[in-house]
């Protein structure tokens, strides 16, 4: 009896032990956020993030009190083994596309609820804002369950890549190319991404710079329909046999021989300093190192090489045991539209929220036209703005190209030439960082090999020689010779 009460109470103990873990230690509710640094609104002079505004905004709306805990990763990589190593440490992550198709099809994720994803939900602010170009492209997705990305994602940030150049140092014609990185001319002038995926991407687009402009050709001559041009794209910039790989490790070696070095989040920096004139970056990262830039009497441009590249989105989804009503609570907090300019403003990154409200910040912010007069060029955006109010047209006017607009704006013939990146099954993604191990490699430079082989033949010299003194000069103890017995 008393081993049974004993258990008993040990059982009580874990469970209350469980539900201060959950509610805080306090009572109260907590909402654990994780998410790419510097990539929510926050308050200059308070240090109170969007996220911090969303518990206040909680408590107003529903009168309970609730404490959000936000945290943040380098790379979708870190994310994933935090998440593996820990499962239940969060209630909401954003990763990016090709990680939210990992996670859902290694049943990591919960779907949205159906009062979240209806449409004539009143509440729904990011089904109600979400542009319609993002909503069909994630039903598109479709997974072995019949279902769709929309059941499991909602997005948060889009954009492409490219590269960040200053065309004082660096000709507009080369970075129309992926091979720019690669050009002697531009020898430790530019870094790549430390991310395998991102990188091997940009690998692809440059081994296969050819085959990708046959198929660009085709499609401008009107050979092929542009659904299959999409599918041969799609197809090479995620090839993974044995052969490509072998192609994309001589290609990223040779371009590491020719950059400044690998960077996650420093490169714009950099490049706003001029330790470099070529990022390859995000769009987003390309909008705040211009303004930064512009700020210091530094004009940089953001350009998407014509071969094809990378669309990219980046999503909010719920792990498993996730509190999926605080949850789906701040997603809909963060997809109102002011909240949505307000992301923008700070990040400079491009929502996936559209409508009214943020096309007029858009006007506003790159001071467009939308009519048109001489010496200003057509930009059509009606692909992402697909429900303006009273007919209003998503055509703009602009005599800037290239610029903050461009990079976070995308024109439709950009657009139609990049992919989305998919995720490696297990079997590939191990053969991928075998390659990445490889090129990223401890590789010293010939310098450091020979100061190594000096220092060490420097060192034997040195024993040698007090190992001859040694015996040459016997020790001495109070004016008396002490004989050596070494032979």
């Amino acid at each position: 009896m008393k081993k049974f009460f004993t258990s008993i109470l040990a059982i009580m103990l874990l469970l209350s032990a469980f539900c201060l873990s959950a509610c805080g230690g306090s009572g109260q509710e907590v909402l654990r956020i994780y998410s790419s640094e510097d990539y929510i609104a926050q308050n200059e002079d308070t240090g109170a993030t969007m996220a911090d505004d969303f518990a206040e905004w909680y408590n107003q709306t529903y009168g309970k009190n609730i404490r959000v805990e936000y945290s943040t990763f380098g790379t979708n990589e870190i994310m994933y083994n935090r998440l593996k190593i820990a499962p239940g440490s969060y209630d909401l992550v954003c990763p990016s596309d090709y990680m939210i198709q990992k996670m859902i099809n290694e049943d990591m994720v919960e779907e949205y609820s159906s009062e979240f994803l209806d449409e004539n939900n009143e509440n729904s602010h990011y089904t109600k804002n979400v542009s319609g170009y993002v909503k069909d492209l994630f039903a598109s997705k479709t997974l072995d369950n019949g279902k769709s990305w929309n059941n499991y994602a909602a997005g948060y940030m889009w954009g492409t890549m490219g590269y960040i150049y200053n065309p004082d140092v660096v000709d507009h014609n080369d970075i129309k190319h992926w091979a720019a990185i690669w050009q002697q001319k531009y020898n430790n002038q530019s870094t790549l991404k430390d991310s395998v995926r991102d990188t091997y991407f940009l690998g692809l687009a440059y081994v296969y710079r050819d085959e990708l402009n046959t198929w660009a050709n085709s499609l401008d001559s009107g050979n092929i329909s542009f659904e299959t041009y999409n599918e041969k794209i799609t197809e090479i910039l995620n090839r993974t046999d044995d052969e490509t790989l072998r192609k994309v490790e001589t290609a990223l070696k040779e371009a590491k021989n020719n950059i400044f070095g690998f960077e996650v989040d420093s490169g714009k920096s950099d490049m706003i300093t001029g330790k470099i004139n070529i990022n390859f970056a995000w769009s987003g990262d390309a909008v705040f190192a211009i303004d930064e830039a512009e700020a210091q009497g530094v004009e940089l441009y953001y350009a998407v090489p014509e071969e094809a590249s990378n669309v990219w989105f980046d999503a909010w989804v719920m792990p498993k045991g996730a509190n999926k009503q605080l949850a789906e609570a701040f997603v809909n907090y963060v997809s109102q539209p002011e909240k949505a300019n307000e992301n923008m403003d700070y990040i400079g990154y491009t929502s996936v929220i559209a409508g009214d409200e943020v096309f007029d910040r858009m006007i506003d912010t790159f001071e467009l036209s939308t009519e048109w007069e001489e010496g200003l060029q057509e930009v059509d955006l009606s692909y992402f703005f697909t429900d303006l109010s009273d007919g209003r047209s998503a055509v703009v006017y602009t005599d800037t190209i290239g610029r903050q607009f461009s990079a976070q704006y995308p024109d439709l013939p950009t657009v139609s030439r990049c992919v989305i990146m998919s995720y490696f099954p297990r079997d590939v993604e191990a053969k991928v960082n075998e390659m990445w191990e490889n090129v990223r490699g401890a590789e010293f430079p010939w310098w450091v090999v020979i100061l190594i082989v000096l220092l060490i033949g420097a060192f034997a010299a040195i024993k040698l020689l007090s190992k001859y003194q040694g015996r040459k000069k016997p020790k001495q103890y109070n004016g008396y010779k002490v004989i050596s017995r070494e032979k």
